[in-house]
Protein backbone atom coordinates (compact mmCIF):
# COMPACT_ATOMS: atom_id res chain seq x y z
CA UNK A 1 0.00 0.00 0.00
CA UNK A 2 1.05 3.47 -0.61
CA UNK A 3 -0.52 6.50 1.42
CA UNK A 4 -1.89 9.40 -0.78
CA UNK A 5 -3.43 12.72 0.60
CA UNK A 6 -6.52 14.33 -0.95
CA UNK A 7 -4.49 16.91 -2.71
CA UNK A 8 -2.03 14.63 -3.87
CA UNK A 9 -4.70 13.72 -6.38
CA UNK A 10 -4.20 16.91 -8.09
CA UNK A 11 -0.61 16.86 -7.77
CA UNK A 12 -0.43 13.88 -9.48
CA UNK A 13 -3.19 14.70 -12.21
CA UNK A 14 -5.18 11.40 -11.40
CA UNK A 15 -6.96 9.27 -14.17
CA UNK A 16 -10.50 8.99 -12.60
CA UNK A 17 -11.91 5.69 -14.69
CA UNK A 18 -14.83 3.77 -15.43
CA UNK A 19 -15.49 0.68 -16.92
CA UNK A 20 -18.41 -1.13 -18.86
CA UNK A 21 -18.12 -5.01 -19.10
CA UNK A 22 -20.29 -7.44 -20.75
CA UNK A 23 -20.36 -9.63 -17.36
CA UNK A 24 -18.04 -10.36 -14.07
CA UNK A 25 -14.55 -10.42 -14.59
CA UNK A 26 -12.94 -13.67 -15.59
CA UNK A 27 -12.40 -16.46 -13.69
CA UNK A 28 -14.62 -15.45 -10.78
CA UNK A 29 -16.35 -18.02 -11.36
CA UNK A 30 -15.87 -20.95 -14.06
CA UNK A 31 -19.06 -19.59 -15.80
CA UNK A 32 -18.15 -15.46 -15.59
CA UNK A 33 -16.23 -14.48 -18.64
CA UNK A 34 -16.84 -10.61 -18.89
CA UNK A 35 -14.95 -8.05 -21.28
CA UNK A 36 -14.32 -4.86 -21.50
CA UNK A 37 -17.01 -3.28 -23.94
CA UNK A 38 -16.71 0.64 -22.65
CA UNK A 39 -13.81 2.82 -20.77
CA UNK A 40 -14.70 5.91 -19.80
CA UNK A 41 -12.27 8.16 -17.83
CA UNK A 42 -11.79 12.12 -16.61
CA UNK A 43 -8.30 13.81 -15.83
CA UNK A 44 -8.83 14.93 -12.45
CA UNK A 45 -6.67 17.76 -13.03
CA UNK A 46 -7.85 19.53 -15.84
CA UNK A 47 -11.32 17.49 -16.81
CA UNK A 48 -10.01 16.28 -20.04
CA UNK A 49 -12.08 13.23 -21.19
CA UNK A 50 -11.30 9.73 -22.50
CA UNK A 51 -14.06 7.70 -23.63
CA UNK A 52 -14.11 4.43 -26.65
CA UNK A 53 -16.04 1.42 -27.05
CA UNK A 54 -14.81 -2.22 -28.18
CA UNK A 55 -16.02 -6.08 -29.13
CA UNK A 56 -15.96 -8.36 -26.66
CA UNK A 57 -12.33 -10.49 -26.37
CA UNK A 58 -11.98 -13.77 -28.36
CA UNK A 59 -13.29 -16.29 -26.01
CA UNK A 60 -15.34 -14.28 -23.49
CA UNK A 61 -19.14 -14.46 -22.98
CA UNK A 62 -21.94 -12.43 -21.62
CA UNK A 63 -24.77 -12.31 -19.48
CA UNK A 64 -27.81 -10.17 -19.78
CA UNK A 65 -28.10 -8.36 -16.68
CA UNK A 66 -24.86 -6.63 -17.92
CA UNK A 67 -26.33 -5.97 -20.76
CA UNK A 68 -29.41 -4.22 -19.08
CA UNK A 69 -27.35 -1.90 -16.86
CA UNK A 70 -25.20 -1.02 -19.42
CA UNK A 71 -27.56 -0.81 -22.59
CA UNK A 72 -25.31 -2.48 -24.78
CA UNK A 73 -27.17 -5.26 -27.08
CA UNK A 74 -25.38 -8.63 -27.94
CA UNK A 75 -25.06 -7.14 -31.39
CA UNK A 76 -23.20 -4.70 -30.71
CA UNK A 77 -20.81 -6.02 -28.30
CA UNK A 78 -19.95 -8.67 -30.65
CA UNK A 79 -19.97 -5.84 -33.68
CA UNK A 80 -16.48 -7.16 -35.65
CA UNK A 81 -16.60 -3.61 -37.07
CA UNK A 82 -15.54 -2.55 -33.41
CA UNK A 83 -11.99 -2.35 -32.55
CA UNK A 84 -10.40 -4.86 -30.29
CA UNK A 85 -10.25 -4.42 -26.18
CA UNK A 86 -6.32 -4.32 -27.05
CA UNK A 87 -6.94 -0.89 -29.04
CA UNK A 88 -8.72 0.61 -26.36
CA UNK A 89 -6.21 0.03 -23.81
CA UNK A 90 -3.49 1.22 -26.52
CA UNK A 91 -5.27 4.36 -26.21
CA UNK A 92 -5.98 4.59 -22.40
CA UNK A 93 -2.40 3.88 -22.10
CA UNK A 94 -1.74 7.28 -24.26
CA UNK A 95 -4.34 8.81 -22.49
CA UNK A 96 -2.60 8.35 -19.28
CA UNK A 97 0.70 9.42 -20.53
CA UNK A 98 -0.35 12.40 -22.60
CA UNK A 99 -1.89 13.69 -19.45
CA UNK A 100 1.53 12.13 -17.28
CA UNK A 101 -0.80 10.99 -14.44
CA UNK A 102 0.61 9.18 -11.57
CA UNK A 103 -2.51 7.28 -10.37
CA UNK A 104 -5.55 5.65 -11.42
CA UNK A 105 -8.73 5.58 -9.74
CA UNK A 106 -11.91 3.69 -9.88
CA UNK A 107 -15.09 3.13 -8.09
CA UNK A 108 -14.59 -0.33 -6.56
CA UNK A 109 -11.76 -3.11 -7.82
CA UNK A 110 -13.83 -4.53 -10.68
CA UNK A 111 -12.39 -2.05 -12.79
CA UNK A 112 -8.93 -2.57 -12.45
CA UNK A 113 -9.73 -6.22 -12.35
CA UNK A 114 -11.30 -6.02 -15.83
CA UNK A 115 -8.05 -3.78 -17.01
CA UNK A 116 -5.31 -6.84 -15.56
CA UNK A 117 -7.64 -9.66 -17.23
CA UNK A 118 -7.77 -8.13 -20.25
CA UNK A 119 -3.82 -7.56 -20.30
CA UNK A 120 -3.85 -11.44 -19.10
CA UNK A 121 -5.93 -12.70 -22.12
CA UNK A 122 -3.73 -10.58 -24.35
CA UNK A 123 -0.46 -11.90 -22.99
CA UNK A 124 1.23 -8.71 -22.17
CA UNK A 125 2.26 -6.68 -19.50
CA UNK A 126 0.85 -3.51 -17.76
CA UNK A 127 1.83 -0.31 -18.90
CA UNK A 128 -0.93 1.86 -16.29
CA UNK A 129 0.27 4.06 -13.79
CA UNK A 130 1.65 1.68 -11.17
CA UNK A 131 -0.45 2.98 -8.59
CA UNK A 132 -4.22 2.00 -8.02
CA UNK A 133 -6.80 4.01 -5.62
CA UNK A 134 -9.92 2.57 -4.85
CA UNK A 135 -12.66 5.10 -4.47
CA UNK A 136 -14.69 2.97 -2.61
CA UNK A 137 -12.66 2.90 0.48
CA UNK A 138 -13.09 6.49 0.24
CA UNK A 139 -16.47 6.49 0.67
CA UNK A 140 -15.95 3.76 3.32
CA UNK A 141 -13.81 6.06 5.38
CA UNK A 142 -15.74 9.02 5.23
CA UNK A 143 -19.16 7.93 5.26
CA UNK A 144 -19.25 4.59 7.15
CA UNK A 145 -20.66 2.45 4.98
CA UNK A 146 -20.06 -0.84 4.30
CA UNK A 147 -20.26 -0.83 0.82
CA UNK A 148 -21.14 1.95 -1.04
CA UNK A 149 -22.21 1.64 -3.71
CA UNK A 150 -21.46 5.15 -6.65
CA UNK A 151 -25.15 6.08 -6.60
CA UNK A 152 -25.67 6.01 -3.21
CA UNK A 153 -23.17 7.67 -2.52
CA UNK A 154 -23.81 10.76 -4.83
CA UNK A 155 -27.82 11.01 -3.23
CA UNK A 156 -25.92 10.42 -0.04
CA UNK A 157 -23.99 13.95 -0.84
CA UNK A 158 -27.36 15.21 -2.63
CA UNK A 159 -26.31 14.84 -6.63
CA UNK A 160 -28.62 12.38 -9.10
CA UNK A 161 -27.40 9.27 -8.81
CA UNK A 162 -25.68 7.70 -12.28
CA UNK A 163 -28.47 7.84 -15.15
CA UNK A 164 -29.32 4.48 -17.13
CA UNK A 165 -28.22 3.29 -19.17
CA UNK A 166 -24.28 2.93 -17.85
CA UNK A 167 -21.74 4.13 -19.99
CA UNK A 168 -18.21 4.17 -19.22
CA UNK A 169 -17.98 8.06 -19.06
CA UNK A 170 -20.83 8.77 -17.08
CA UNK A 171 -19.36 6.59 -14.72
CA UNK A 172 -15.99 8.50 -14.77
CA UNK A 173 -18.10 11.26 -14.48
CA UNK A 174 -19.69 10.91 -11.27
CA UNK A 175 -16.70 9.51 -9.42
CA UNK A 176 -14.81 12.38 -10.01
CA UNK A 177 -17.84 14.77 -8.75
CA UNK A 178 -18.08 12.42 -5.99
CA UNK A 179 -14.20 12.06 -4.93
CA UNK A 180 -14.20 16.22 -5.01
CA UNK A 181 -17.42 15.99 -2.63
CA UNK A 182 -15.73 13.49 -0.24
CA UNK A 183 -12.34 15.26 -0.32
CA UNK A 184 -12.79 18.59 -0.86
CA UNK A 185 -16.02 20.23 -0.06
CA UNK A 186 -16.48 21.51 -3.62
CA UNK A 187 -18.38 20.24 -7.07
CA UNK A 188 -16.49 19.48 -10.11
CA UNK A 189 -18.54 20.16 -12.50
CA UNK A 190 -20.16 23.36 -13.06
CA UNK A 191 -23.74 21.43 -13.85
CA UNK A 192 -23.61 20.74 -10.09
CA UNK A 193 -23.50 23.99 -8.46
CA UNK A 194 -27.24 24.15 -8.38
CA UNK A 195 -26.86 21.42 -5.75
CA UNK A 196 -25.76 22.51 -1.78
CA UNK A 197 -22.55 20.88 -1.06
CA UNK A 198 -23.32 18.58 1.79
CA UNK A 199 -19.76 16.83 1.98
CA UNK A 200 -17.65 17.73 4.85
CA UNK A 201 -14.14 18.56 3.57
CA UNK A 202 -11.89 15.64 5.22
CA UNK A 203 -8.45 17.30 4.96
CA UNK A 204 -7.13 14.63 7.38
CA UNK A 205 -8.04 11.85 5.66
CA UNK A 206 -5.08 9.41 4.53
CA UNK A 207 -5.92 7.56 1.49
CA UNK A 208 -3.99 3.73 0.62
CA UNK A 209 -3.37 3.13 -2.82
CA UNK A 210 -2.01 -0.59 -4.17
CA UNK A 211 0.39 -1.53 -6.05
CA UNK A 212 -1.69 -1.85 -9.69
CA UNK A 213 -0.50 -5.48 -9.84
CA UNK A 214 -1.75 -6.48 -6.42
CA UNK A 215 -5.23 -6.64 -8.13
CA UNK A 216 -4.07 -10.18 -10.42
CA UNK A 217 -4.01 -11.49 -6.80
CA UNK A 218 -7.81 -11.23 -6.06
CA UNK A 219 -8.54 -12.17 -9.40
CA UNK A 220 -11.01 -15.36 -8.55
CA UNK A 221 -12.69 -13.38 -6.22
CA UNK A 222 -16.64 -12.84 -7.59
CA UNK A 223 -17.00 -9.15 -8.34
CA UNK A 224 -19.86 -7.46 -9.61
CA UNK A 225 -19.40 -4.02 -10.69
CA UNK A 226 -21.37 -3.14 -13.56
Amino acid sequence: MIQIKPEDLEKLNAVIFDIEGSGSVPGSTPYESGSIVSLGAVDFNTKDEFYEECRVMDGRSYDAYALKINGFTKEQIFDNGKQSATELIRKFEEFCAVHGTGIIAAWGDYDVKMLNAAYLHYGEPMRLPGRYLNLKNVSKAIAGKSRPGLSNTAIKLGIPPEPYPHIGINGARLASEVTSLMLFGKHFYKEYEAYPVKAAIKESITLNAMEIGAAREHRREKTRGF
